[in-house]
């Protein structure tokens, strides 16, 4: 187990650019498929279609008559799509800024936290309710999560 992963530590980046790139991938096919083949809003409110087009519909209105679980599930293939893009990244920051490189976990985590967080923004701009400020707490909550899992996973090292 050790010596697998000092080749692993060796690879460097490479494997983190793999992953990366075939969960960008999977998730852009996700969204191709959800953008499509699937029609996100209720048959029966078709009168919101014309209504966007003529610029007189409120954004409430027409997350009120979305199909959650196609939205769900374009959301969700957005977390797929930002974690693989962030994850090369977030391999780089750590190991440039970083004492020592995290485990792999750690890094898929961190990134998936970027994920989550531009999900979450993209939802909000479907409704029409994002700024910069909230933009900005919200990173901010998502990296005081981050920081209190290390503070544990820190803290039971110790104790141990």
């Amino acid at each position: 187990m050790l010596a697998m992963s000092g080749t692993f530590k060796r690879l460097g980046i490479f494997p983190y650019l793999v992953l990366g790139l075939s969960l960008m991938v999977l998730g852009m096919l996700a969204m191709n498929h959800a953008v499509d083949n699937w029609w996100p809003f209720d048959v029966a409110r078709l009168d919101l279609v014309r209504a966007t087009a003529l610029d007189q519909v409120d954004p409430a209105a027409l997350m009120d008559a979305a199909n959650f679980d196609i939205v769900f599930a374009f959301l969700c293939a957005v977390i797929v799509a930002a974690t693989g893009i962030a994850l090369p990244l977030v391999y780089y920051l750590n190991w440039r800024f970083g004492h020592k490189v995290p485990h792999f976990l750690v890094i898929v985590r961190q990134s998936m936290w970027i994920g989550f967080w531009v999900s979450f923004c993209l939802y909000l701009q479907m409704n029409r309710m994002l700024g910069i400020a909230v933009a900005l707490l919200a990173a901010a909550v998502l990296i005081l999560f981050e920081f209190i899992v290390q503070v544990r996973t820190k803290a039971s090292r110790v104790s141990v």
